[in-house]
Formats: structure tokens, C-alpha cells, sequence
């Protein structure tokens, strides 16, 4: 009986400092997966601020491309109405 008890007592310290290693081992692992959730957020914040410069430079590229189109069509029309009309001259050959 003496024997498992000791048995017994040993295991349990033995459970105790193994639970002891693996909370221990959790908590650091959990303070480093806190510094990447830290850093993805801070990534994505960028990534963020980034997608809004892109969205403000299409916009703008938009605009400056219907500025250009409408500019194109007024010299169009602008040509067209100052186009002379096309005379041809045949000189005829004598016969």
C-alpha cells in the first residue's frame, strides 16, 4: 500500500509540473500569436488605406478620360463644321 501511494504522489507532482510546462508554453505562444494578430492588423490597416489611394486614382483617372473624350468630340465637331467643301477639277483632255 506504501509502495502505491508513493507510486501514486509521484505521478501526481510528475502531472502537475507537466501541466505547469504546457500552461506556461500556452501562455507564450499566446502572447506571440497576440503580437501577429497586432501586426496582420496593422497590415491590413494599410492595405486599407492603400485600396482608398487606388479607388481616389481610378476616380480620378475616370474623370481625365471623360475630360479627354469630350475634348476629342468638340474638335470634332469643331472640325467638322469648318471643313471647306472639296472641289475637284477635271481638265478635261482635248480631242
Amino acid at each position: 500500500m506504501d509502495t502505491f501511494v508513493l507510486i501514486s504522489g509521484a505521478l501526481n507532482i510528475l502531472g502537475t509540473f507537466l501541466l505547469g510546462y504546457l500552461a506556461i508554453g500556452s501562455y507564450r505562444e499566446g502572447r506571440k500569436l497576440r503580437r501577429i494578430q497586432l501586426e496582420v492588423a496593422e497590415v491590413m490597416s494599410e492595405v486599407h488605406d492603400l485600396q482608398s489611394e487606388m479607388r481616389a486614382d481610378q476616380r480620378s483617372a475616370q474623370n481625365e478620360i471623360l475630360e479627354t473624350k469630350e475634348t476629342v468630340q468638340r474638335v470634332a465637331r469643331a472640325a467638322q463644321r469648318r471643313r471647306l467643301p472639296r472641289l475637284r477639277l477635271d481638265f478635261g483632255t482635248a480631242d
